[in-house]
């Protein structure tokens, strides 16, 4: 087992319980997306890998701070 794994797991308050039976659900097939979905399976948070389509939804203003730039007034 690989033991950077376990800890990232511990790390993130994944159960012992948990961490034994995911680990022994990946052991042929181990990789980082792997660990994921059955993390997910069991009701925790992606921790290995990012899904940066999730972030193309995000709503950023591109134009926060924009104002302030050229102010150069004290404030008292």
């Amino acid at each position: 087992m690989d033991l950077a794994i376990i800890y990232e797991l511990r790390a993130n308050d994944v159960k012992e319980e948990h961490i034994e039976l995911i680990m022994d659900r990946v052991k042929n097939r181990f990789t980082e997306e792997n660990i994921d979905k059955e993390l997910q399976k069991l009701g925790y948070q992606k921790i290995f890998t990012v899904d940066y389509d999730e972030y193309d939804n995000l709503d950023f203003d591109d134009d926060y701070g924009s104002s302030n730039k050229g102010n150069n007034e004290e404030i008292d």
